[in-house]
């Protein structure tokens, strides 16, 4: 592992594009989700959504130099995904991770192939390909990809109810023992990859694509 490629992957100041996505919260609140009520929400998509790609990420990790796979893995991104917003919004992060990538490690030949060749470019694989690029094993990748989830959900509630910074960096710092286990669970090798899901999530974000006055694209 690279230390310091971990904590700059884990920097929401890296501009992977989170920052304009609220990982499905903005919905949960449009439905009545309150402050006191983000904490379980986290957890809820620690659990299922967030550890499916973080599985993913992981397994690109140990693709290496596989484009073949990598492109396996995308499919197996995608079909995990089927609410058309969210699979956009996938692709999008996904292609600012491999931005970013590319200008953190410019001589990372995989990184490179993979962004050449993939159509569809999905977060948790693209992030395993800059993961890798970075020196992170597939625990690594996995408890990063993991805390991005997080940071993502408790960043947008600090825009989105009234919750100081300090309680929404609590409530990771309070879930970290968790984001340790199931980041292991995640990189362990299987045959099959896991595929949890957060169907209200999904059936939530159909109609969040067509709020106007939304302040996230997710």
């Amino acid at each position: 592992m690279t230390p310091a490629a971990a904590l700059l992957l884990a920097d929401g100041r890296t501009p992977f594009g989170s920052y304009a996505h609220s990982a499905g919260l903005e919905a949960a609140v449009a439905a009545g989700l309150r402050a006191d009520g983000v904490p379980a929400f986290i957890a809820a998509r620690l659990r299922s959504v967030a550890f499916s790609e973080a599985a993913i990420s992981a397994a690109a990790v140990r693709a290496g130099d596989d484009i073949d796979r990598l492109e396996a893995l995308d499919a197996e991104a995608s079909a995990r995904q089927p609410s058309p917003p969210l699979r956009a919004a996938a692709t999008a992060l996904g292609r600012a991770i491999l931005r970013t990538g590319a200008q953190l490690y410019p001589q990372a030949r995989t990184l490179a192939a993979y962004r050449a060749r993939s159509a569809g470019s999905p977060r948790p694989v693209a992030f395993g390909v800059v993961a890798a690029a970075g020196g992170l094993g597939p625990a690594e990748a996995a408890l990063v990809s993991l805390h991005d989830d997080a940071a993502c959900v408790a960043g947008a509630a600090v825009k989105l109810l009234p919750v100081d910074a300090g309680s929404a960096s609590a409530w990771i710092a309070a879930a970290g023992a968790e984001l340790e286990r199931l980041a292991r669970a995640a990189a362990r090798p299987s045959a099959r990859l896991p595929s949890l899901s957060a169907p209200l999530i999904e059936l939530r974000s159909l109609a969040h694509a067509h709020d106007q006055r939304r302040l996230f694209a997710s």
